[in-house]
């Protein structure tokens, strides 16, 4: 059965990658630049440059608005203010647009939030990641728990949404120190809660320390018992589990998330961003100087263009579509059934037998159990890959 989208399907979302920290946490992998001085004025204006080699008549409509990184906390109001405004200016942003700003507990005072608020941010996405000083010590996370705490203080009920990331499978972390973190969460006016289990990137600070052995990840038994726990704990204190990491109350959902599961259209900005636009996926690159480059030039700055064919459109529905509670449609787990050379009943029987997946409605999804073990199943519906892509 066809369920309409949570978003606005002739819209998009917009993400702006601000990627400038104070620090470098040890486990991250996403593209940063260190800066003890913040966001300079030069990078708030060639990001709004982009956002102008969009602008059309009419203009291209925006529903969801998420600035991520990076830090992108570290932008101070003014110059937050002046960045949502050059984006109105280039996209028709909709009234009622979710609007997401990532933050770190030390950026969040009641003066920020003030300043956040009066901007445009309508969701704040805090990330806390622990409240246990030997977990944060292992991420090399800048806040203490005392901050993270305060600055939940500072941000309760300041915001229409707001959001707490936090971590699994980090070493020094233990069933019992994850569900006091999760006890802490129940104190606050929270509607979505981000769990995300570790992932040991190359070249990362906290991959050299864990192949050196001078720290321990939590054995596979022990992570899926972490799995298990927060999702007994969240659905049993009123949060949905809907999609792999991610858990809200109704109303909570991420909208601007879901357009990336779910197959809609989004737009990146800044350095290293990712946009999937009318048919095509776009990459800038992982420089800031290259980056800024183009866009000084006049230039979209994306240096990847491909073109989604109808094979690689179907692949990832069935991929992100499984990543939510939702699931997919049937007749998606029949064309690429088919295109395997199998029958779906027959190649979806095992996992309905296993109670990893189940069929309702005319859409096949995981259940909490098949979430916990999603790569495998994909691989196995998909184990030649599809469209060109090899599926792990």
């Amino acid at each position: 059965m066809n369920r309409p989208p949570p978003f606005d399907p002739g819209a998009v979302g917009v993400y702006l990658h601000v990627p400038f920290c104070r620090t470098v946490c040890g486990y991250c992998d996403f593209f940063r630049l260190k800066s003890a001085e913040g966001v300079p004025s030069w990078f708030v204006e060639a990001l709004s440059a982009e956002a102008g080699l969009y602008a059309e008549t009419p203009r291209v409509r925006a529903d969801s608005v998420y600035l991520g990184g990076g830090t992108p906390s570290l932008l101070g109001g003014p110059d937050l203010l002046r960045l949502l405004g050059r984006l109105g200016e280039a996209f028709d942003v909709m009234r009622g647009a979710e609007v997401t700003l990532e933050a770190n507990p030390e950026d969040v005072t009641e003066e920020a939030v003030e300043a956040w608020k009066a901007a445009g941010v309508t969701r704040l996405s805090l990330g806390v990641q622990s409240f246990d000083p030997e977990v944060l010590a292992a991420l090399d996370r800048a806040a203490p728990p005392e901050a993270c705490l305060k600055a939940l203080d500072a941000a309760a009920g300041a915001f229409a949404h707001l959001s707490v990331d936090l971590m699994t499978g980090v070493p020094g972390q233990n069933p019992a120190s994850h569900l006091a973190d999760l006890d802490v969460l129940s104190r606050f006016p929270l509607d979505h809660v981000s769990v995300y289990s570790l992932d040991l990137h190359p070249k990362t600070k906290l991959r050299s320390d864990v192949v050196k052995g001078l720290k321990r990840l939590p054995s596979e038994d022990e992570a899926a018992d972490l799995y298990a726990s927060t999702h007994r704990h969240l659905t049993g204190h009123g949060f949905e589990h809907y999609e792999i990491s991610n858990y809200a109350r109704p109303g909570g959902r991420s909208r601007h998330n879901l357009r990336y599961w779910l197959g809609g259209d989004y737009i990146g900005l800044g350095p290293s961003a990712w946009g999937r636009f009318r048919g095509h996926l776009m990459g800038n690159p992982r420089s800031a100087p290259a980056w800024r480059e183009a866009v000084s030039a006049g230039r979209h700055p994306y240096e990847t263009i491909e073109r989604l064919t109808p094979e690689r459109v179907l692949e990832d529905r069935l991929i992100f579509g499984l990543r939510t509670s939702d699931g997919v449609d049937w007749n998606v787990v029949e064309e690429v059934s088919q295109v395997q050379g199998h029958r779906a009943e027959e190649r979806v029987a095992p996992l309905l037998s296993a109670e990893y997946g189940e069929v309702e409605d005319g859409r096949f999804r995981l259940t909490p159990t098949g979430f916990a073990l999603s790569s495998e199943i994909i691989a196995y519906l998909l184990p030649d890959g599809f469209g060109g892509r090899k599926v792990n």
